[in-house]
């Protein structure tokens, strides 16, 4: 299997279970933290949104797709916000099914030679399209696993 072959299944997979996981949840559930000072449901959706469109489109091409005025939720440095201040988890949600269709959909479009390009962004640690995507590999993997602990708990009655 090539690199990109990779990529591909790997995101396609994490966001297969991401949207199986979330039809168990509703908006009050989504809000609820496992712990005090955990990332609820309706963040991490939000925040994977944020992440598959920066790290697969944005950093390397310069696109996007992500609401820009929904970064200060979820981006890599937002804060944990009072449950108000959050939208409706049936529209973070929606937001995430329909970014997460057009990075499905960029990834089918490139090359293995699209990987060895710069990335229009300058951030050293990506500095090609392999390495941001790489990232986000990772990156969801490691958030799909809090979603399914979150999940484990919500199955447990302890949600």
């Amino acid at each position: 299997m090539d690199l990109l072959t990779y990529f591909r299944a790997e995101i396609d997979t994490v966001g297969r279970h991401w949207r199986d996981i979330l039809a168990a949840f509703d908006d009050d559930t989504a809000r609820r933290r496992p712990a005090p000072n955990m990332n609820h449901v309706l963040w991490l959706t939000g925040h994977m949104t944020w992440a598959e469109d920066y790290l697969i489109l944005e950093v390397p091409k310069g696109l996007t797709f992500r609401r820009k005025d929904w970064d200060r939720l979820f981006d890599h440095s937002s804060e944990k916000l009072s449950d108000d201040q959050y939208p409706s988890f049936a529209d973070v949600k929606n937001e995430y099914t329909r970014v997460h269709a057009e990075v499905v959909k960029h990834l089918a479009l490139m090359s293995p030679a699209d990987l060895a390009r710069a990335s229009t962004m300058d951030k050293r640690w990506l500095p090609t399209s392999a390495h941001a995507i790489a990232h986000q590999v990772t990156h969801g993997q490691y958030h799909l696993g809090q979603l399914m602990y979150v999940e484990k708990l919500r199955q447990a009655g302890k949600l």
